[in-house]
């Protein structure tokens, strides 16, 4: 008796063949693909800056390190004080974008972070956050801030609101060349000198005649070289004269 093996047609892959060319395609798709580098690290240190500083500039290096087409699909900066526009949006493997970054630090004073959403085709990581930061260090401390706000101001009434200035620095800084807006009086007098680590409180006065919205400027040169000029708004919202109130006797 005789035994008939079963052959096999020829170009019949085994399940073995069919499983390794799976994995290979699996492990093909998975390499082909593209991949967002933000060259330097995820974050971009200032350091110490001060007002001179202001707004604060980087160019930040984007790159595609995977081996497909990286799009860009938008950049988002976490608030309106941030800008972060792209030269180009697609990039094939191996090429950069630069990514031109400015920060307004305005009035900030201390430790700052903001970030900056980017968002891609990268499957491995569709959106990357980039962080900005920095240390605002100012000569001159305002509190409560750089600015005059009437609280309470009533036609044909005298209004007064005020801050209070600190010197940081390690130098003596002197006020001169002091401007008002007419109808507007400050408490300091012209040549006033801080000493470091001294302080004073400005007193800003002014009796509205009408009533609306109101805004005024406080000019003045100091002798520190990061604040040549210092400018103080002032602002407020004028209402109409109280009415007297009579006690019957």
């Amino acid at each position: 008796m005789h035994r008939h093996r079963r052959v096999k047609p020829i170009g019949e892959p085994s399940m073995f063949a069919r499983a390794v060319v799976s994995v290979l395609a699996v492990t093909f798709t998975l390499w082909a693909q593209p991949k967002l580098e933000i060259v330097g690290g995820d974050t971009y240190d200032w350091g110490k800056v001060g007002p001179k500083d202001d707004p604060l500039k980087a160019k930040i290096t984007l790159k595609n390190v995977g081996t497909e087409v990286l799009k860009i699909e938008r950049v988002q900066p976490g608030c309106g004080c941030t800008t972060a526009p792209l030269d180009k949006t697609e990039l094939k493997p191996g090429e950069s974008a630069i990514m031109d970054v400015s920060l307004r630090i305005g009035g900030a004073t201390g430790p700052v972070t903001k970030s900056v959403a980017i968002y891609s085709n990268d499957p491995s990581a569709p959106t990357k956050m980039l962080w900005l930061k920095a240390e605002v260090v100012r000569p001159l401390a305002f509190t409560p801030a750089q600015y005059f706000v009437f609280v309470d101001m009533r036609v044909g009434q005298e209004a007064k609101a005020t801050l209070t200035v600190k010197n940081m620095s390690q130098q003596e800084v002197r006020f001169y060349d002091i401007e008002t807006t007419p109808g507007l009086a400050l408490n300091l007098k012209n040549n006033t000198v801080l000493k470091p680590g001294q302080q004073i409180e400005l007193v800003a006065r002014v009796i509205p005649q009408q009533k609306g919205y109101y805004s005024a400027m406080v000019r003045m040169k100091t002798s520190h070289p990061e604040y040549p000029t210092l400018e103080i708004p002032v602002y407020g919202n004028v209402l109409e004269a109280s009415s007297p109130v009579f006690i019957p006797r």
